[in-house]
């Protein structure tokens, strides 16, 4: 299948209408408007439901004279033309352009919703995005329909792979490229944006000849600008900002979106969460779970969907334990209060809309009441009954009633009832039910957990295929990486990872390759039968090790260079990358720098620097551009979680006596939280 799509005039065959014809097109225009029972009609139920209906037959409208006869070869709104009899072959000349009299227009396809589940919320969609890489962002389109009360969004992404669906794919809009910023491509095709739905329609401007193709081009405006970012044509990538291609540039922004994802999934209320949680289990996870059993991926259709799905299989794990927490925790401080003594006896509840049995208070002149109504309170009266104070429709209120005469209320009952108090039990009815919810969508969540066992035995089932191993391995390395870079982060131990404007490559390169040492340990890829816990950290450990003292020991002979030329370009290896944007958003200024020992000038050039003028910091770049960020991943790990036996397989003394680095003064930089940091993972045996 091409990846763009383009229109071709075609204009041999093409008919216009005769001279002799044109006076059936006239005598119509003095007539009346169709009849109102020619538009769309609606039936109105209680409650506001209603249903869309059309009257068929003959002598319906009191219009049908006007129209003309309806045959195979009718034209025209009226059906006032014939085809064969008021249309001739037009010339080979005509040219077709949507601005010519009687042109217009040419309606290419509906974008999405294609499929019934091609509509969800914005919540919904948000979680799927994630966990299939943001690829679904692609082809996303947000409509001005509520749906179930929350901003909906459209899309043609399959729920198990995140790539467009099969029905898509036999679709015109699909292959609609976009212009981005590029001056050379013209759009040429609008979108019509429905409550519910975007269609497409391509506008021709410029007059096509016969035979003439133009490609289909579509401007996605403002709001897509960062997935052109990612993508390598965005603003930001002509000022020198790199894709998703480049491995760091690809890991700073999943970062800043997974944390993002993670503020917005505690922002969700129980019933939002639940939401997440169904759809996950019903759409989602079926389907990644028999895409990535142990089968050949070779034989796999789109390899590229198959190794998304193993990493979404990966986000799955860590989705579902931050939807399980924040669950548990609105879980807990849910509607329900807790319960008085009395109340805790009694049926009925404060807040439950209940309906009440033809009863009035014998000192009160009003009418028995029959209907709903509200339980204000519970309590026992004189006699040691229980009684409830209730309100009812209309601000009005009894202020004991006997539990007896009253009862739950059914759909029927609420047909003259406000809405408000019908919405109030529909949702009492669902929190009622959310307890046992609640125990069955932890299970579906704890099903979701990343099993090394699976993993491994899908590795085995391809070791035929070496480049599929290798691409599915650095893949999921780059997706655990992301997951310590963001614990990390989040707990304030490292800032900035992998960016440039404040790491110098040797400490970029360090921080990459321990975090590649540290996945290949969540995720291993044979099982460690002969090794004990202990032998494992001391192998991670030691590979953490020698890293470190490589780091070390490559500051410590750029430092050493003498010559000039070659110092300069191995001075590179410790400088940082400083950009200057001016307003109109085009770049001013590129620099490296470095860090000088001087406190007077403490940023050097690289060139000022080869030339000796300067003395660089070297216990700058060794502490904290080489040590500090080995402990600090270092640090995420339990080292002595096995009755205390692993103690001195990692220490910061041990650490700082590898690099050669005085131990004091290791100390005296290190902040005051550093030396009370606690480990948050596990490695896996």
């Amino acid at each position: 299948v091409a990846n763009y799509y383009s229109i071709t005039s075609c204009v041999r065959g093409a008919k216009v209408l005769k001279e002799s014809s044109r006076n059936k097109c006239k005598k119509f225009r003095k007539t009346p408007p169709n009849p109102q029972t020619r538009k769309s009609l609606k039936a109105l139920y209680p409650r506001d439901r209603g249903v869309s209906v059309t009257l068929h037959g003959d002598d319906l409208h009191g219009d049908e004279i006007h129209f003309g006869p309806k045959t195979d070869d009718s034209v025209g709104f009226w059906n006032e033309f014939s085809l064969i009899e008021d249309f001739q072959d037009s010339n080979d000349n005509i040219t077709f352009s949507s601005k010519f009299p009687g042109c217009g227009l040419v309606e290419l396809d509906r974008y999405a919703p294609l499929l019934p589940e091609d509509r969800k919320t914005d919540i919904v969609f948000s979680v799927k995005d994630f966990i299939f890489s943001f690829e679904p962002s692609s082809w996303r389109f947000d409509v001005s329909e509520e749906l179930n009360g929350c901003h909906q969004v459209v899309d043609f992404t399959d729920d198990t792979t995140g790539a467009p669906h099969i029905v898509a794919k036999s679709n015109v809009a699909m292959y609609v490229n976009e212009v981005g910023h590029n001056i050379d491509l013209v759009e040429n095709v609008c979108s019509l944006e429905k409550p519910r739905s975007v269609y497409y329609y391509a506008s021709i401007g410029t007059p096509m000849k016969k035979g003439e193709t133009v490609e289909l081009l579509v401007n996605y405006k403002e709001g897509y600008e960062s997935m052109r970012v990612r993508r390598g044509y965005g603003k930001a990538n002509l000022l020198g900002v790199k894709s998703d291609n480049d491995d760091y540039s690809r890991v700073q922004r999943n970062l800043a979106e997974r944390i993002s994802f993670e503020d917005s999934i505690k922002s969700y209320r129980e019933d939002e969460v639940g939401s997440v949680i169904d759809f996950l289990e019903n759409r989602v996870w079926d389907g990644i779970v028999s895409a990535t059993s142990c089968l050949s991926l070779e034989s796999a259709k789109n390899k590229c969907d198959v190794i998304r799905q193993i990493i979404a299989r990966r986000r799955l794990d860590w989705t579902s334990r931050i939807l399980g927490s924040h669950y548990s925790v609105v879980g807990r401080g849910g509607s329900h209060k807790e319960a008085r003594h009395d109340e805790a006896d009694s049926t009925f509840k404060v807040g439950m809309v209940v309906y009440v049995n033809n009863w009035m208070e014998a000192e009160d002149p009003r009418p028995p009441y029959s209907g709903v109504a509200t339980v204000n309170n519970v309590f026992r009266d004189k006699f040691d009954r229980i009684c409830l104070g209730v309100s009812l429709p209309g601000g009005k209120s009894i202020c004991c009633v006997p539990e007896g005469v009253i009862s739950e209320p059914t759909e029927d009952d609420f047909v003259e009832a406000p809405r408000r108090m019908h919405s109030n039990w529909l949702k009492w009815k669902r929190e009622e039910s959310h307890p046992q919810k609640r125990e069955s969508r932890q299970l579906v969540l704890e099903k979701m957990r990343w099993d090394s066992s699976h993993f491994r035995n899908l590795l085995s089932c391809n070791q035929s295929s070496s480049d599929m191993h290798s691409r599915i391995m650095d893949s999921l390395r780059w997706e655990v990486s992301e997951e310590l870079l963001y614990l990390l982060v989040k707990d304030n131990r490292l800032h900035h990872p992998l960016n440039d404007r404040h790491w110098c490559p040797i400490s970029m390169r360090l921080l990459t390759r321990s975090l590649h040492v540290v996945a290949d340990n969540i995720i291993p890829t044979h099982e460690r039968k002969e090794s004990s816990y202990e032998d494992v950290l001391s192998a991670c450990a030691e590979k953490l090790l020698v890293i470190l003292r490589e780091a070390t020991e490559a500051v410590r002979n750029i430092l050493a260079l003498d010559k000039e030329e070659a110092k300069e370009n191995f001075l590179r290896y410790l400088a940082f990358h400083e950009k200057s944007v001016s307003e109109c958003g085009t770049e001013q200024s590129s620099r490296y720098y470095l860090k000088a020992e001087s406190e007077v000038t403490p940023h050097v050039s690289v060139e000022d620097c080869s030339k000796g003028q300067t003395t660089l910091d070297e216990n700058f770049y060794l502490i904290h551009q080489v040590l500090f960020v080995t402990h600090a991943l270092a640090s995420l790990i339990d080292w002595n979680n096995f009755n205390n036996r692993g103690e001195g397989i990692y220490s910061f003394e041990k650490a700082c006596q590898i690099a050669a680095i005085d131990l004091d003064l290791a100390r005296r930089l290190q902040t005051e939280k550093s030396r009370s940091w606690k480990p948050l993972i596990f490695l896996p045996l």
